[in-house]
């Protein structure tokens, strides 16, 4: 799975009993071998919507073999499907326990067993069957079942195009969903085969795992018949169905060809841009097939846009999805397609490691996710036209990954997850950018090759299996003949980022003393070991050129390096060249003073990137003023020349202008001057911008998002009229959009009307969720009272997906006084949402609704909640402590403007 870069994504671990732990220690290999087991007792299952470590761990005991015949009958209702699983499996001997069957909210029709009818226990989260009704060895269970459609996005979802009335189906399950579309087993270390048959509206397409091998029409009814799978887990089984545009392409790989297909809605398909997806799709399959040494192992290969999607994509088998953000409406920026290869890149990542090879427990899913970021990457590198595809993944996973370890919710990579419930509570910048950092560095510390070695032998050995950590760290081990234990250690089951800052005397012009010193957070003391590169610069030539080099492999508090002594004393040292390592750089008062100086005389622009984080760094840990950053950048922004470094540093300064506006409005300081004079800078790169450019589109967004003044929102008006334009910018559906949203969120401009007219310009489901995006936005009271009475009393009337636009712009920034009335009933419904379990619903409006304000009284009102809160599902609970932290530390910069 792959988080959506978009703005639309709003995003504990419990230790297992012994139980569970042993259950997931070792490395676990389907045979065909009757099994056994000791029970004394019966092992009665909780009730509730979570599968639990430990249970799987005795289920797992309990079942082998497993192989699914799954019939679905599909599109003739609104509302609900029906249909049949057949499961066949093998049951240990001494088994005393019920067989459970995973399957949330549907109405099960009949059970029988080995061919007779049986009864059975069900009431909402799973079918339990007596053991008596089973035979020590082989039994098939039969469920004939109907399921009501998901409208939040997991299960088998269903929507409707509001656009022509076509409807679409798609499943989504990671990581406990598959259950709510058919009755199975659904834990990843059962891997079982599927052999799928449906019938459905003849004008649909089905998808799934295999390609169909036949489809025969009767009445206006397709059947569809779908061969026998590979072995894999449920959580990556697929069905997708409906009206979908197709287009098809083959990869002609060295061990032969490869069917490509693409499909998307209708609606949509004007707007795809093939090649933006086949090109990189063909360029992925060459790399990995070689990389891994291990051809494609699932014959096809579809990729489906699917509408409502909750992630930015799933490794479903052979039947990928992705999220319909990923096709613009307009011109796409070399940036936007780049987050497409680099997402098609990741999910086919997981063909090999996630999918082929798969974790035993959701323990093991941030090496899944951690993987395939990093393998994304290096396919990129490797294998396409982008540049600069590391200063991509340092802005963007490694950012995340050092924000969330430097946050109060910050965690171990590797950690025990007591249920699956748990599973996604973790699923945040350590499970996919430090884990991605961290294998970034092994390649250095072992050997490219002997890393690669090392991915390709544990691939080959464990295909078709499940595996644990310690398999794939013994792998790369033995690749490089490498003792990874403290390795292991002290990366992956420890918590924390350290940072490092160089220390060094010179005389005479030259060092005499040099060493890198290494610091960590009170909360987190552990000293790593990594290898990095440390750069020396001097200023000559009308350039801070490198003059010194040297790769470093430091460890404790204190690394003496001796190469550089007697170099030439450096005017800047920068101690994490070319990003090998993960850790936070503390310039020294040297090269700080260097980089006042020369931050646009530096060459390399990565390097650039990095010097302008380290700056912005000192911003958000109240280090440094964030108004002396926005003149800082003001005065050197117009010098800088990289697109992707423009893009990072106005980024950071509208970030840093962020706090300004925030001590405006809490009376600190007018800081309306500053505000007024960042918009007129984005203006005027924007008149000056080469036309049709990126940057361009760059500095409009820029633009756009500072407007706030009477005359700076009637250039909006303007562009939207068309009596305000740009030449090569093109101002498409989705532009438009934005500057009525900002029209709504101050009231200007005709508001009301305008957005009328685009409704009736735009009839598709994106424009509908701006619509009510743009109203939710009005700073008017019976608006507000509107939507908050949707939201809380009525939410089913509205898919999660839509219900996510309304809860987001309900109290922005600088509305927090609307929100005031409502404080107590939303802290209320929170602690409602907390004993249902709809965890998705409950995630969305706690991560949207929580009140805050960068205020002490707000501080010390989280603060409280943090207690009041602590026995709340995690969901609530780290959101609420993030957002403490996160006052706090708000509240601290803002200290620095008084």
């Amino acid at each position: 799975m792959k988080f959506s870069p978009i703005k639309l994504a709003l995003i504990t671990a419990i230790t297992v009993s012994s139980v569970a732990l042993s259950g997931c220690m070792t490395t676990t290999n389907e045979t065909s071998t009757k099994a056994s087991m000791e029970q004394t007792a019966p092992v009665i299952r909780d009730f509730n919507e979570a599968l639990s470590a430990d249970y799987a761990a005795m289920r797992k005991q309990q079942i082998s073999d497993v192989g699914y015949s799954l019939y679905f009958n599909i599109g003739h209702t609104e509302t609900s499907y029906n249909g049949k699983s057949v499961i066949d499996f093998t049951m240990a001997e001494g088994n005393k326990s019920p067989i459970t069957i995973d399957f949330e909210s549907g109405n099960v029709e009949s059970v029988k067993v080995n061919g007779k009818t049986v009864s059975f226990d069900y009431e909402k989260w799973f079918i339990s069957i007596a053991p008596t009704a089973f035979t020590s060895g082989k039994n098939t269970i039969e469920v004939i079942y109907n399921r009501p459609y998901s409208n939040d996005g997991s299960g088998l979802h269903r929507f409707k195009d509001p656009a022509n009335g076509d409807v679409y189906l798609y499943s989504d399950f990671e990581p406990y969903s598959a259950n709510k579309m058919f009755p199975h087993f659904d834990q990843p270390n059962l891997k079982s085969t599927y052999k799928v048959e449906v019938d459905a509206p003849s004008h649909w397409q089905i998808i799934s795992t295999t390609r169909e091998t036949s489809i025969v029409e009767k009445e206006g009814v397709k059947h569809w018949d779908f061969p026998v799978s590979a072995k894999i887990s449920s959580y990556v089984f697929a069905l997708h169905a409906g009206k979908y545009a197709v287009w098809e392409d083959t990869f002609h790989g060295k061990d032969g060809d490869i069917p490509l297909r693409l499909f998307a809605r209708q609606s949509l398909a004007k707007y795809v841009k093939i090649d933006d997806w086949f090109t990189p799709t063909k360029q992925s399959f060459k790399f990995f097939n070689n990389y891994f040494d291990i051809s494609y192992p699932f014959g096809k290969y579809d990729q489906v846009m699917a509408p409502d999607f909750n992630s930015g994509a799933m490794e479903n088998v052979a039947a990928v999805t992705f999220n319909e953000s990923f096709i613009s409406r307009g011109e796409k920026t070399t940036s936007q397609r780049l987050s497409l290869a680099d997402t098609i890149a990741h999910e086919m990542a997981h063909m090999w490691f996630g999918d082929l090879v798969t974790m035993d427990w959701w323990n093991g899913l941030w090496l899944n996710e951690s993987f395939a970021s990093y393998m994304a990457v290096l396919a990129l590198e490797k294998g396409s036209d982008f540049d600069n595809v590391w200063d991509d993944f340092y802005t963007g996973f490694k950012q995340w990954a050092y924000r969330t370890d430097k946050s109060v919710n910050t965690h171990a990579i590797e950690l025990p997850v007591a249920t699956t419930s748990d599973a996604m509570t973790n699923f945040d910048g350590i499970t996919y950018g430090k884990g991605a950092s961290v294998l970034k560095q092994v390649p250095k510390y072992l050997g490219e090759e002997n890393f690669r070695k090392g991915v390709s032998n544990y691939l080959k050995k464990y295909s078709y299996q499940n595996t644990t950590l310690n398999d794939f760290i013994t792998s790369l081990a033995q690749a490089s003949d490498t003792d990874l234990t403290q390795w292991t250690q002290d990366w992956l089951y420890k918590a924390g980022v350290n940072t490092i800052e160089v220390s060094y005397q010179c005389n005479a012009g030259v060092i005499s003393e040099f060493a890198i010193k290494q610091s960590a957070p009170e909360e987190y003391p552990t000293l790593r070991q990594q290898r990095v590169n440390v750069g020396l610069f001097n200023y000559s030539n009308d350039a801070m050129s490198l003059t010194n080099e040297v790769a470093v492999t430091y460890k404790g508090a204190s690394t003496d390096v001796s190469e550089v002594v007697g170099k030439a004393c450096p005017e800047l040292v920068y101690p994490n060249l070319d990003d090998w390592g993960y850790v936070q750089v503390n310039l020294d008062k040297n090269s700080l003073e260097s980089l006042n100086k020369h931050i646009n005389d530096f060459k390399n622009p990565s390097l650039r990137l990095m010097l302008w984080q380290s700056l912005f760094d000192s911003v958000s840990d109240a280090k440094l003023s964030p108004e002396t950053f926005v003149d800082f950048a003001l005065k050197n922004l117009d010098g800088e020349k990289d697109l992707s470094v423009i893009r990072s540093i106005s980024g950071q300064l509208s970030g840093a202008l962020g706090y300004l506006t925030t001590a405006t409005r809490l009376g600190i300081k007018d800081f309306n001057d500053k505000r007024n004079q960042v918009n007129d800078f984005y203006f005027k790169q924007l008149e000056n911008a080469e036309a049709g450019s990126d940057l361009q589109k760059l500095w409009y967004g820029r633009f756009v998002s500072t407007t706030r003044t009477p005359a700076q929102l009637a250039k909006l008006v303007a562009i939207l009229d068309g009596k305000l334009a740009f030449e090569g910018l093109q101002i498409d559906q989705d532009k438009r959009w934005r500057i009525v949203r900002t029209l709504n969120h101050h009231e200007v401009g005709n508001y009301k009307e305008r957005l009328a007219e685009e409704i009736k310009r735009d009839n598709s489901d994106i424009g509908a969720k701006n619509a009510i995006l743009a109203e939710v936005l009005r700073p008017d009271p019976a608006v507000k009272a509107k939507w908050f009475d949707i939201i809380i009393n009525n939410p089913d009337n509205l898919k999660l997906a839509t219900l996510r636009y309304a809860m987001f712009g309900m109290f922005p920034g600088d509305q927090k006084a609307l929100e005031a009335p409502y404080k107590d009933r939303i802290l209320a419904h929170i602690e409602s949402l907390n004993t249902q379990g709809n965890l998705k619903l409950l995630g969305a409006f706690a991560g949207s609704m929580l009140p805050t304000s960068c205020t002490n009284e707000s501080y010390q009102e989280l603060g409280e909640l943090v207690e009041k809160y602590k026995d709340m599902k995690p969901q609530v609970l780290k959101g609420v402590k993030r957002s403490h932290q996160e006052v706090g530390r708000c509240v601290k910069v803002l200290n620095l403007l008084k």
